[in-house]
C-alpha cells in the first residue's frame, strides 16, 4: 500500500466497492486517486482481516484497514540513551 493512503481513504474504498454501493474497481480508483491494483489490494485485505461486505449495517473497523505490523530489526538504543540524546539537542 502506498504510504499516502490514510484510513479515511481506505474506508471510502472499501465502502464504495462493497455490494451496498457496488462501484466498479476502476471507478473507485478514479474517484479516490489510487491505482486499480491498490484498490483491489485494500479491499482484499479488509475482507481477509474480517470485513463482511454483505453484513448490514455496514461496519468498518480500524483493525481491518490499518497497516500490518512491520518487521524489522529491533532498536539497540535504550530509553535512557534516547533521553540523553534528546536532552543534549
Amino acid at each position: 500500500m502506498a504510504p499516502n493512503t490514510d484510513l479515511a481513504t481506505r474506508a471510502l474504498i472499501v465502502t464504495l466497492k462493497s455490494p451496498l454501493v457496488g462501484m466498479k474497481t476502476a471507478d473507485v480508483a478514479e474517484k479516490t486517486g489510487c491505482s486499480v491494483r491498490q484498490v483491489q489490494r485494500i479491499y482484499a485485505r479488509a475482507i481477509e482481516r474480517g470485513f463482511d461486505p454483505n453484513e448490514r449495517p455496514l461496519i468498518l473497523k480500524d483493525e481491518w484497514l490499518e497497516d500490518a505490523p512491520r518487521s524489522g530489526r529491533p532498536s539497540k538504543q535504550t530509553s535512557e540513551a534516547v533521553e540523553i540524546v534528546v536532552a543534549k539537542v
